[in-house]
């Protein structure tokens, strides 16, 4: 198929983790900044439709607080969680309809306090052994 592949970019989701907001702004502004310089860039802007969410936490970041009212919005998706115990933050619920408007090709948060890659729940490859899940021992670390 011909459809532009899509990837999203959001900061924040802890909003206590600061470094998120900073890390989105200015990855778009330095590609941006390439664009017409660079023909990797231009063609990286060009090809793909990129959505970007700078702080998905927008309550706890101003608060500077982990969660949203009491709600650790990574953990408020809809993944192996029962009906009444996800989507209860107003985070998580605008990241999914994000997700509903668009099929991404990747996803990219960043957190802070870490420096790692965690591979999605339903990589098998990344997490032999749990499939459906990885485990905090399968992730790897950036040097």
């Amino acid at each position: 198929g011909g459809e532009t592949p899509q990837v999203f970019f959001s900061g924040a989701l802890h909003g206590n983790e600061r470094i998120g907001p900073t890390a989105v702004v200015e990855f778009a502004t330095y590609v941006l900044g390439k664009y017409a310089k660079d023909g990797f860039f231009k063609r990286l802007v060009d090809e793909r439709r990129m959505v970007i969410l700078p702080a998905a936490n927008a309550v706890g970041f101003e608060r500077n607080q982990r969660e949203e009212l009491g709600i650790d919005v990574n953990r408020d998706f809809a993944y192996d969680t029962s009906p009444t115990s996800c989507m209860r933050s107003i985070a998580a619920r605008s990241i999914h309809e994000i997700f509903r408007e668009h099929l991404f090709t990747l996803a990219v948060t960043f957190h802070g306090g870490d420096n790692l890659v965690a591979f999605p729940w339903g990589d098998t490859k990344h997490c032999p052994g749990f499939p459906g899940r990885c485990n905090y021992g399968t992730v790897k670390a950036i040097p």
